[in-house]
Parts: structure tokens; C-alpha cells; sequence
């Protein structure tokens, strides 16, 4: 007859420790995961805060101008063409000179109606994706300024 081997205590501990350090394990990768997954958000929401800022500042900036685009462009530092205003920031949102390649843009398109000035307001981020640049808008505002009547 066939003896049968029984099993030993070590053995029992060796499993029982293998299941306990899979588990570790998962739990290890699913905490890694979360840290970087909140790492993105925290970066996000600065760059949220920071584009809420400067779109602020280009508002306030175009109702100092009473609507007007030129002194609204000198003001804000950016650059006009046509009836938009760019001011172009790199990714630690430093102002760039108008031209140069640009992580975030400020857009201001200026739109005359009767009695006031509006304004249409966008931030954009620019992701280089190979050669191209792909915009996201992290938020976009519709600006009105009072004229002065002559």
C-alpha cells in the first residue's frame, strides 16, 4: 500500500506567508497607483487655479481699457491679430514672448456690439503630441466692458 505523506506545519506557514505577501503586494500596487493618480490631480488643480488667475487678470485688464483691443494687448502683455488678444505662458505659466511655442495660452477675442464691448475668454493647454500641439480649454468665460460714449 501507498503511504501518504502528511503535510507539516511548515508547510502550511510557507503557503499561508505567500498568500500574505500576494496580498501585500496588491494592495502595495493599488496605493502606488493612487499616489500617482493624485500627483496628476494635484498638478491639474494648480494649473486650473493659475489659469483662473490670469484669465482674471486679462478680464480686468480689458474692462481698464473700456473694451479697447490695442490697450487692452499693452496692458496684458500679449500679442493681437485680428480681433484676439494671445498672451502665451510656458508650463510654469511665465509669460513668453508673443510667437514662441507655449504650454498655456490666454485668449481674448474681442466682439463689438451696440452700447458695450464683449469679450469671449479662453485658456488653452498645449500637449506636444510628436511635432503637433493638441489644445485642451481648462475654461472658457464670455467678458463685457462698458464704452464711454463721445
Amino acid at each position: 500500500m501507498a503511504e501518504r505523506i502528511k503535510p507539516t506545519r511548515s508547510g502550511l506557514f510557507a503557503i499561508e506567508l505567500l498568500i500574505a505577501v500576494g496580498v501585500f503586494s496588491l494592495c502595495a500596487a493599488i496605493c502606488v497607483g493612487l499616489f500617482v493618480h493624485s500627483e496628476v490631480m494635484s498638478q491639474d488643480s494648480a494649473d486650473l487655479n493659475r489659469a483662473v488667475s490670469e484669465a482674471r487678470s486679462a478680464a480686468e485688464c480689458f474692462k481698464a481699457a473700456g473694451g479697447d483691443v490695442l490697450r487692452t494687448a499693452e496692458l496684458t502683455g500679449g500679442q493681437v491679430i485680428e480681433n484676439t488678444i494671445f498672451v502665451s505662458f510656458d508650463e510654469n505659466w511665465e509669460k513668453l514672448e508673443p510667437g514662441a511655442e507655449s504650454a498655456f495660452a490666454v485668449a481674448l477675442y474681442v466682439k463689438p456690439d451696440s452700447g458695450y464691448t464683449g469679450a469671449s475668454l479662453s485658456v488653452q493647454r498645449y500637449d506636444r503630441n510628436g511635432g503637433e500641439a493638441v489644445g485642451t480649454t481648462l475654461l472658457f468665460w464670455e467678458i463685457a466692458a462698458l464704452e464711454v460714449a463721445s
